[in-house]
C-alpha cells in the first residue's frame, strides 16, 4: 500500500514518515515536498491509497490541492494534517473533500487512528470540534434534495445509518452518502452540529419547550 505525505517541511515528513512505519510492512511512504509535485507523482503512480496533506505550504495552497484531488484522483483518502485548529479550517477541508482533519498538536497515536479510519472510507473528524459551535445556515441549506430531508429529519431523531437504511429502504452506505452531503451543505462535521443548524434553518422541528 502507497501512502503519500505533502509537506513543505523536510522535518516534518521525515517524522510523519517515521509514525507511519509503525504501520508496518507493506507500506510505502512517498513524500512531496509541494502540491505540484503530489500532482505530478500522483499523474504518473496513481495507485496511492491515502494522502497525508499540510494546508500551509509555499506555492499552491492546500485548499488549491484538495480542489485539484477532487477532480483528477477523487479515489485518492486524503488527510489533512495542519498546525491550524480553527473550526473554520476543519470545516472547509472536509467540504472541500477530505475524508479527515488531524492537527498536529495531536499525539501519534491520534494520526495513526485517523489515518486507518479515511482507509477504511470513514470520516475522521478531530476531538476540537466537539465544543465548536455550528455555523450560521446559508443557503446552502436549501440544496438538500427531498431524499436527504427525509434522512436529515430522521437523524434529528437520533437514529443510527442502519436504522434510517431499514426505514427508507437504502443500503447503509448510501445513507451515509446523504448524511455527507447533509453536512456539507449545512457546513458541518457531525450529527449533533447538523441537528442544530437543521434547527436553526427551520428544516426541522426545534425542541419542545422544557
Amino acid at each position: 500500500m502507497n501512502i503519500m505525505i505533502v509537506d513543505d517541511h523536510a522535518l516534518i515528513r521525515e517524522g510523519v514518515a517515521a509514525v507511519l512505519a509503525r504501520l508496518g510492512e507493506g507500506v510505502t511512504v512517498l513524500q512531496a515536498e509541494s502540491g505540484e509535485q503530489c500532482l505530478h507523482m500522483l499523474d504518473a503512480q496513481p495507485d496511492v491509497a491515502a494522502l497525508l496533506l499540510d494546508l500551509r505550504m509555499a506555492g499552491v495552497e492546500g485548499f488549491a490541492v484538495l480542489d485539484a484531488l477532487r477532480e483528477r484522483h477523487p479515489h485518492v483518502a486524503v488527510l489533512v494534517i495542519s498546525s491550524s485548529e480553527d473550526p473554520a479550517d476543519v470545516r472547509r477541508a472536509l467540504a472541500a473533500g477530505a475524508r479527515g482533519y488531524c492537527p498536529k498538536s495531536a499525539p501519534h497515536t491520534s494520526l495513526l487512528a485517523a489515518l486507518r479510519l479515511v482507509l477504511a472510507g470513514e470520516v475522521y473528524v478531530p476531538p476540537l470540534m466537539l465544543n465548536a459551535s455550528p455555523p450560521m445556515p446559508t443557503e446552502a441549506s436549501n440544496t438538500l434534495t427531498a431524499r436527504q430531508l427525509e434522512v436529515l429529519h430522521l437523524l434529528c431523531e437520533g437514529r443510527s445509518n442502519k436504522d434510517i437504511g431499514r426505514r427508507l429502504a437504502l443500503e447503509e452506505r448510501t445513507v451515509k452518502g446523504h448524511v455527507s452531503a447533509i453536512f456539507r451543505a449545512l457546513g458541518v462535521v457531525h450529527r449533533l452540529q447538523a441537528i442544530d443548524a437543521a434547527r436553526a434553518a427551520g428544516l426541522v422541528a426545534s425542541r419542545p419547550a422544557a
